[in-house]
């Protein structure tokens, strides 16, 4: 499972840190701007996650997938450096992000610790047809696990 190192600075003692995992299309916006809210009103920093996943290829050969890891990895980059820049603008004085490879239910899990994370900013999949999509059942089971078992507070975002 390729890791890239969090861009995301020390954690100063006993402050709040938001994760908010992104997939980077237009759905991803409100979710963004509700992290970026609460990091102002919460004076807390926000870290992006973006998680390539590419369960999907698993019968493509194996020179393919490494291509389409490499090309995803590198637009989650790109995006997250985007979005990176405009919490800046709005104000946010800790931000940074990092970018997993594998599933995204242990990489937000992963990530949280690592980062030591408490809340968690995400948003509702988005049924596309012939996008394949967490389903409305599958995505309260991972809401019901985020805030059970690993402990975070999740704000959902229509």
């Amino acid at each position: 499972m390729k890791q890239e190192e969090p861009n995301v600075s020390g954690t100063k003692r006993n402050e709040e840190v938001i994760l908010c995992p992104v997939r980077g299309g237009k759905q991803s916006m409100k979710t963004v701007a509700r992290a970026v809210e609460l990091a102002l009103a919460r004076e807390a920093r926000l870290v992006f996650l973006y998680v390539v996943d590419v369960d999907f290829l698993g019968f493509a050969t194996v020179a393919r997938v490494k291509v389409m890891v490499d090309e995803l990895t590198e637009t989650g980059s790109f995006t997250l450096s985007i979005l990176e820049d405009r919490a800046r603008n709005r104000g946010v004085a800790r931000v940074g992000s990092v970018i997993r490879e594998g599933a995204i239910r242990e990489a937000i899990r992963d990530v949280a610790r690592e980062v030591g994370a408490t809340r968690l900013v995400l948003g509702r999949p988005v049924v596309t047809p012939g996008v394949i999509s967490f389903s409305s059942g599958a995505y309260r089971q991972l809401v019901d696990w985020l805030q059970n078992d690993v402990g975070l507070q999740v704000e959902c975002v229509d």
